[in-house]
């Protein structure tokens, strides 16, 4: 069944509707654009969503921007208000999805920390968007909002996984707090900002192809056999896993020691390649350090190349957010950052880094 989806935007619909076709081209999720030629405040707003009772809404960062149908509040506001009605039981909890340009959430909304607890998820208009991408999300996580509506749940039946107590008692001690009462929302955005867009205990799949020493590129074949055999079992099957591709990082680790034996920190990308062949993966290639950099102790990636890296010799990224002490550093490589790659995506070094990022280059010019 298709999730149904509501599209607030005061641009010219004509101009939107590439956007809303695009969501309903992959026939995964319906969206129907809000008319606001009609509504005149916040109120009537509002009252046009509980009418129309959505599986979900995707608003524009700036319903106040310069459209046609201008209204005269953001989209912080209006999620504001929806998080409060959801909280005191007048309305349905629904995801709430920000969209917008690139530089307008650079701007305003990635500095205003106080409203990133509102959306469930954000994408950019683009010119190219990946419909099916966004469209896998969404559905995902309407699905998920009306299972865990039906009855409370434990974090165990949440991610699907009953030894949760191996890993770090801090990840999840907000769910296991019985004092604490948790909204739907409370779940959805921390299993998607803090498990599934931040390395920690889960890590998607270039990083773990990165921890096992494989050029994803150059190994497609024997890559998806190795994902769709071997690391089954590491694979987070919990909330939203229709949407997110990622794994549970210390079961891959577990799985590569139980069938060789050795741990993968400590071997480099060659041998742990080497090893994955005498497993029987064949079609394998071992990935190589990017420019600039040495080792093939690979355990992250490059943020700008989204390549394998030694995090000793990257450097941390700047974030919005501080990382939790339980999550792990995003990074970016001595080559991208000469570069300056993926600074058009906000991707630049944390402050700390520069003075070693300044010895460097000063090395390479002498």
């Amino acid at each position: 069944m298709k999730s149904n989806y509501i599209y607030i935007d005061d641009e010219n619909p004509d101009a939107l509707a590439s956007i809303v076709n695009g969501f309903n081209d992959t026939g995964l999720i319906n969206v129907e654009l809000l008319d606001l030629s009609t509504i005149k405040n916040f109120e009537q707003v509002k009252e046009r969503i509980q009418e129309i009772n959505p599986d979900g809404l995707i608003i524009d960062l700036r319903l106040d921007g310069e459209g046609p149908n201008r209204l005269n509040f953001p989209a912080t506001t209006l999620a504001q208000d929806l998080r409060t009605m959801a909280a005191a039981g007048s309305i349905r909890p629904v995801p709430l999805i920000l969209c917008s340009t690139s530089s307008k959430m650079r701007a305003t909304y990635d500095i205003d920390k106080s409203s990133h607890d509102l959306f469930d998820y954000k994408f950019e208009k683009s010119i190219t968007p990946d419909w099916f991408k966004f469209s896998r999300k969404l559905k995902s996580l309407a699905s998920s909002y009306n299972w865990l509506l039906e009855e409370r749940k434990t974090i165990d039946e949440i991610l699907n996984r009953t030894d949760l107590q191996l890993l770090d008692p801090r990840v999840f001690e907000r769910f296991i707090d019985k004092e604490v009462q948790n909204q739907v929302s409370d779940i959805t955005q921390f299993i998607v900002n803090e498990l599934f867009h931040h390395p920690g205990v889960l890590i998607k799949e270039n990083i773990l192809a990165a921890r096992y020493g494989i050029d994803i590129e150059k190994s497609k074949e024997g890559w998806e056999r190795i994902k769709e055999s071997l690391l089954i079992p590491s694979k987070y099957t919990g909330v939203l896993s229709e949407g997110w591709d990622r794994w549970w990082a210390d079961k891959a680790e577990e799985i590569f020691k139980s069938n060789t034996t050795k741990r993968l920190q400590e071997l480099n990308a060659s041998q742990r390649v080497e090893y994955l062949r005498k497993l029987g993966f064949e079609n394998i290639n071992e990935a190589s350090p990017l420019p600039y950099c040495k080792s093939s102790e690979f355990w992250a990636i490059c943020e700008a190349y989204k390549k394998p890296l030694d995090p000793l010799e990257g450097f941390k990224i700047f974030e919005t957010n501080e990382p939790k002490p339980w999550q792990e550093p995003k990074y970016i490589s001595f080559g991208a950052e000469l570069e300056r790659k993926g600074r058009d995506k906000g991707i630049r070094p944390h402050p700390s880094e520069l003075v070693r990022i300044n010895d460097l280059k000063e090395k390479l010019t002498k």
